[in-house]
């Protein structure tokens, strides 16, 4: 049944996963919980049509509602960094996100707002399947969708004390990140051998932040983060959904805050929970996914069916003098 009207409050999350997807939806009319979740597997994460399937399945798990979806992913070879923005014009901060680009391989940015400073963070990862993951929702059936790093997505739903943070989401792919006041720092995939999944765990420990400020290379940026987060003491957490604490459902339960905590912060997004909320720019073309495209002979239009005239017979300078002496006709 469709909804026949969204207010704020009313949102969808998902967390796609390479072979799982998790999803959420928020009512106004209900708020502090999820109204329905659920959780479907994808038989092929590369296959186009496995996703659209899995996709609309979830969809009709959640319910058929016209309300904003956001969609959290962040796949393996991902790495989040920010830098400072505050008070850039349009044109600084193109440049930025070139700069971004070339030093950190991160096309992808977004901006994020926090008191009076303002951070551009620098999404590293295959732009082009972000931008084809968020073209198979839509055809799903989803409306006003959108994408989010989803280091980003659980940050909201996390208290702002915590500065470190580990996701496990599936037995193959998990991120750690590093926060400061509600506001990721920096974040990095990793493999997730040898751990309980799905599961979050999180610190309050002091973190020194200053030391991303110049970390370019991945690799670097992923072993900071693992010492930082192999140090850190666990702590419990909880997770709000603006103003209200989301409920401590068992682990065994799809609503469960380790099983649903990435989509929770992706639909508090959605339904406008969260303050501003900008889209993942893309330092590319819509149409330009790979260079093959790029190659259109048939866009080359015929002006004209008509064949070329001939050339006109040239006159020799015999004919030309014979003329002048004969008397001209009228």
């Amino acid at each position: 049944m469709s909804a026949t009207g969204t207010g704020r409050g009313d949102g969808i999350g998902i967390e796609v996963t390479l072979d799982l997807i998790r999803g959420v939806r928020l009512s106004s009319t209900e708020p502090g919980h999820a109204v329905a979740a659920a959780e479907v597997p994808v038989a092929s994460r590369s296959d186009d049509r496995a996703m659209v399937d899995a996709l609309v399945r979830l969809r009709a798990e959640l319910g058929d509602q016209l309300v904003p979806t956001r969609v959290a992913v962040f796949p393996p070879g991902s790495t989040l960094t920010r830098v400072d923005a505050t008070g850039l014009t349009g044109t600084d901060l193109n440049n930025l996100r070139s700069a971004l680009a070339e030093s950190r391989d991160a096309a992808s940015s977004v901006l994020v707002d926090d008191g009076p400073r303002r951070w551009l963070i620098g999404v590293a990862w295959n732009d082009s399947d972000v931008r084809r993951l968020e073209e198979l929702t839509e055809r799903a059936g989803f409306v006003d969708v959108a994408i989010d790093p989803s280091p980003l997505a659980v940050a909201r739903v996390l208290d702002e004390r915590t500065t470190h943070l580990r996701r496990d989401a599936e037995a193959d792919q998990s991120f750690g990140a590093i926060a400061s006041k509600g506001v990721v720092v920096a974040a990095a995939a990793f493999d997730s051998i040898g751990r309980l999944a799905p599961a979050i765990r999180c610190s309050d420990s002091e973190v020194s932040i200053g030391w991303f400020d110049d970390v370019d290379e991945p690799v670097e940026l992923v072993a900071e983060l693992r010492r930082l987060l192999d140090e850190a003491s666990p702590v419990d957490i909880e997770l709000k959904l603006a103003a209200e604490t989301y409920p401590d459902f068992p682990p065994h339960d799809v609503r469960a805050p380790q099983r649903q905590c990435v989509a929770l912060g992706a639909a508090v997004g959605a339904a406008g929970l969260a303050g501003r909320l900008r889209p993942v720019d893309m330092l590319m073309p819509d149409w330009a996914t790979t260079p093959g495209e790029l190659e259109r002979p048939w866009a080359i239009e015929r002006v004209s069916p008509l064949h070329t005239p001939p050339e006109a017979p040239k006159i020799g300078r015999s004919k030309r003098a014979v003329a002048r002496l004969l008397p001209r006709r009228r």
